[in-house]
């Protein structure tokens, strides 16, 4: 294996050399203790030698057997994880000889309970290849990553990894040959939501130039201040466990900690486990920003009628405020079964169709290049329009969405 070091202001960083340029996996962002904000690593003790995949937060299948599951056979079949609270890592994707290149950062879905970098979907040499440096994130999850009773802890701990993982991108990625000053948020599902979110945050005001939303975000009133069901839900879970203290709690084995959330009082967990106003990083519930969006759906998603209406006013609101938006619909079936389902757009959007046990056609490959082009240039640009394809519009009818099929 031939090896690359870069020197950034953490430390020095020992990642793989690959077809694209380099591939640095497991690289630590910040520290965190159990139910406390993470604090963000800006010295690192010893060299770190990113060669294999980090932790994932631990979630269902560090637990309960999921081959039976759709999405273990669709982005899961045949890898395995390790599993560790201490799973504040990123990986990043590098071009060969990159200088001053645009940056993506992005953040994976799964409900905010779910998910990590390490499925077989999340490569990024489609975007190296193209000159962009592409970073995947890993950030805490579930009972781990929104616990929120008010008394102790504010809740959007996930979030603040997010946060944290961007500021460290900002200030070493300049030293892996990016651009700090030319950052593109990319996100799926619960990932985009976080980044609607995000994006609207003063914290981060000015720190990116744009965002990529897939099947999420766009929902009005989806962050709500933390009332007193919250609380009292997830008081009812530190009782539940056994603990005579939220500080005993904290200090319960893992398993025993997840195992408690996930068997108690099934809508309550799906309320409450999910990013609130904190009135920090999340100060209100404002959902309309002032950076360039791409935003899109797929055919059969969870809801289509909902998610594509939801995708339009979010897309008025953009343009009445003169900030461009970008609405895209996938509608291609997947074969060999002509699927489409939450989450079959990452196949194309990241252009890892290779690393898929589907039977991708040639016309498959042709619109996940064009999809990969086209935010490839958006993060370089802000403009999703390439030479040689059908100019995009930005969004201002509904005869404005760009249908990739």
């Amino acid at each position: 294996m031939q090896t690359k070091t870069v020197i950034t202001p953490c430390g020095s960083i020992v990642g793989c050399v690959t077809d694209y340029g380099a591939s640095f996996r497991g690289v630590k962002y910040a520290t965190a203790k159990r139910f406390e904000k993470s604090v963000l690593i800006t010295k690192y003790d010893t060299e770190q030698i990113a060669l294999e995949q980090g932790v994932c937060c631990p979630q269902m299948r560090a637990y309960w057997n999921e081959e039976h599951r759709f999405y273990y056979q669709e982005f899961r079949k045949g890898k395995s994880f390790k599993y560790s609270e201490d799973c504040l890592i990123l990986d990043i994707h590098v071009p060969s000889d990159a200088h001053d290149c645009p940056v993506i950062v992005f953040i994976h879905g799964g409900s905010f309970t779910g998910g990590s970098i390490n499925e077989m979907q999340f490569d990024g040499s489609a975007y190296t290849k193209r000159g962009v440096i592409f970073v995947a994130i890993n950030y805490r999850l579930n009972v781990f990553g929104f616990f929120a009773d008010n008394e102790h802890c504010g809740g959007n701990l996930g979030l603040y990894d997010q946060y944290t993982a961007i500021e460290w991108v900002r200030q070493n990625i300049a030293g892996f040959g990016g651009n700090p000053d030319n950052i593109t948020l990319m996100g799926q599902s619960a990932g985009a939501m976080s980044i609607q979110t995000l994006i609207c945050s003063d914290k981060l005001k000015g720190k990116v130039k744009g965002a990529i939303m897939l099947s999420g975000g766009g929902k009005r009133g989806a962050i709500l201040p933390l009332s007193k069901s919250n609380t009292r839900y997830w008081k009812k879970v530190v009782k539940a466990s056994g603990a005579k203290s939220f500080d005993e709690f904290k200090s319960m084995p893992t398993e025993q900690v997840w195992t408690t959330w996930k068997t108690k009082h099934a809508i309550g967990k799906a309320l409450c486990t999910k990013p609130v106003i904190d009135g920090d990083l999340v100060k209100d519930a404002k959902y309309v920003t002032d950076v360039p969006i791409v935003f899109g759906t797929v055919k059969k998603d969870l809801l289509p009628p909902v998610l594509n209406h939801m995708a339009r006013a979010y897309a008025r609101k953009q343009k009445r405020k003169g900030v461009p938006c970008y609405v895209f619909s996938l509608t291609r079936l997947l074969p060999p079964d002509n699927a489409s389902f939450h989450s079959c757009d990452l196949w194309y959007a990241l252009g890892s169709l290779p690393k898929s046990l589907r039977p991708f056609t040639e016309q498959d490959y042709a619109l996940s290049d064009e999809m990969v082009d086209r935010f490839a240039e958006f993060a370089k640009t802000s403009n999703p329009n390439v030479k040689g394809k059908p100019q995009w519009k930005t969004y201002s009818s509904k005869s404005d969405i760009k249908v990739f099929d």
